[in-house]
């Protein structure tokens, strides 16, 4: 079995679906259909009973593709706090906890509703904001501000 730590949970193993290989700097894997095992993972998440802990609230960020500010926003929280809940230095608030369980859901259309709509276009934003590419150029008169695309 693989304890696939790279999705950044303690808790997965898988029993197949990768394969082994060696490389230069040692053994490695590649797992198949990784987009799908990941929402498998995040469906487990947000059916499960218990409160989620910090790492499943960061992994489920992290699928739907939200900053933490973006998911902050979303839940008039810091950028700085949400941060906090995923390292675990605070629990996840129980509305906190049960809004992502909900924006999850709707984000991978298992809600009918216009929230998922709403999600792809802040997601959307979101992303636009977070690559806008700043171009520098270095003149004869010093570096300049040249193009943001």
């Amino acid at each position: 079995m693989l304890h696939y730590k790279s999705c950044g949970l303690d808790n997965i193993w898988l029993k197949n679906g990768f394969d082994t290989h060696q490389t230069n700097e040692g053994s490695g894997y590649s797992i198949h259909d990784i987009d799908n095992l990941h929402r498998v993972i995040a469906k487990g998440i947000i059916e499960k009973p218990a409160p989620i802990s910090g790492k499943e609230f960061r992994f489920l960020r992290i699928e739907m593709e939200f900053s933490q500010k973006a998911i902050g926003d979303l839940m008039d929280k810091t950028d700085q706090m949400i941060a906090k809940w995923e390292k675990g230095e605070s629990n996840v608030p129980v509305l906190a906890d049960a809004a992502i369980r909900n924006i999850y859901r709707d984000s991978i259309g298992e809600s009918e509703s216009s929230i998922a709509k709403l999600l792809k276009e802040l997601k959307d934003l979101d992303r636009q904001l977070h690559e806008i590419q700043i171009e520098m150029e270095e003149t004869p008169d010093g570096w300049s501000y040249s193009a943001c695309a």
